[in-house]
């Protein structure tokens, strides 16, 4: 008898010990790695009691609230919950807190299993930070809920593309950060970099398959965070620090867009190609030899972007105008190509 009652007991203990506990950002990273089947059961474990389905753009987002220790002290007590919700078919997970602790803990834990940050400052300092590894990203925030502080990581997991959609240039438009890029192309092919802005500014950048006929350079908005991509570069010569450090030699630029432009094309060939005629800026211009931005022809100039190179053009004089035909230039026989691809999303 005696022995029941203190397996009871001790059944009782273990059980209040489960309602109490807190979830970890390891636990989230487990529970996004799941099937949506599985996230009620998961949670369950994890003395997580789910609550009132609700709607986020137009899905159903689902709170689950952390189960509190009977007799527990109100001064005493840490609020938990976590919302799960899915947005452009990606799941978000959102873990609340109002343990201090909890959230210092989990983002030293995201740092030291090699989460970047772009903060290397001490973790002991309460701000908003993110954290990327590959196709995970981890916002940690501050914030106040009913006059009381709350500490919140979001984690969002994406879904890598299928390598048979990658094809054409516009299809790495995909890539957002610098950390998506490695967890689909592998860390040896992307590599960190600067870009030559103009001469004395430059910009942190990404660089996929450097150095060969197949390097990109990615443009981030978050400088800091590489990511939210802006643009990306195409061409046989890269202005960045590593590329003028190399001396070896890239052949022609392998990367084609979908309306079959490439590095290394002819303006002859890109005037038949558009259709119409364009203008592209004269030598002594500040845009020198950049392709005039405007939707007219085949060509979406707005959105693709392009410098043009010439070969022995110094004594042309169709070149000092401030705007020049493309007609022109292939009726005087200039050997203008295309040097530099830019696309925007």
């Amino acid at each position: 008898m005696i022995r029941l009652l203190l397996i009871a007991i001790a059944h009782s203990f273990f059980i209040s010990m489960a309602c109490c506990q807190s979830l970890t950002v390891n636990d989230m990273l487990a529970l996004s790695s799941l099937s949506p089947k599985n996230f009620n059961s998961y949670m369950n474990k994890k003395g997580y009691l789910q609550g009132d389905r609700g709607f986020r753009n137009d899905e159903i987002a689902i709170t689950f609230f952390a189960k509190k220790k009977p007799r527990e002290s109100d001064s005493l007590v840490i609020d938990r919950r976590v919302e799960i919700y899915k947005e452009d078919e990606v799941y978000s997970f959102v873990l609340h807190t109002s343990s201090r602790d909890e959230y210092l803990d989990g983002r030293k834990w995201l740092r030291k299993t090699g989460f970047f940050c772009s903060d290397n400052s001490d973790t002991s300092q309460v701000m908003s930070l993110q954290y990327q590894k590959k196709t995970i990203t981890v916002l940690a925030k501050t914030g106040e809920e009913d006059n009381r502080p709350t500490y919140t990581f979001l984690l969002q997991k994406k879904r890598l593309p299928d390598p048979a959609a990658i094809q054409y240039a516009e299809d790495l438009l995909k890539f957002n950060s610098h950390e998506y890029l490695v967890g689909f192309f592998g860390e040896n092919k992307v590599k960190k970099d600067y870009y030559y802005f103009s001469e004395k500014e430059l910009r942190k950048c990404s660089v996929l398959f450097g150095n060969t006929n197949k390097q990109v350079i990615f443009i981030w908005d978050d400088e800091a965070n590489y990511c939210n991509l802006s643009y990306i570069l195409i061409s046989s010569i890269l202005p960045t620090r590593s590329a003028v450090q190399y001396n070896g030699i890239v052949g022609q630029n392998k990367w084609q867009l979908k309306n079959g432009i490439y590095a290394g094309m002819s303006l002859k060939e890109m005037l038949q190609l558009n259709g119409k005629d364009f203008e592209f800026y004269g030598r002594n211009s500040e845009f020198s030899f950049m392709v005039v931005p405007s939707g007219t022809g085949s060509i979406d100039f707005k959105k693709t972007g392009m410098i043009l190179g010439c070969i022995g053009c110094n004594v042309s004089g169709l070149l000092e105008k401030s705007k020049v035909n493309a007609s022109d230039a292939v009726a005087d026989n200039l050997a203008m190509y295309i040097y530099y691809i830019m696309i925007s999303k």
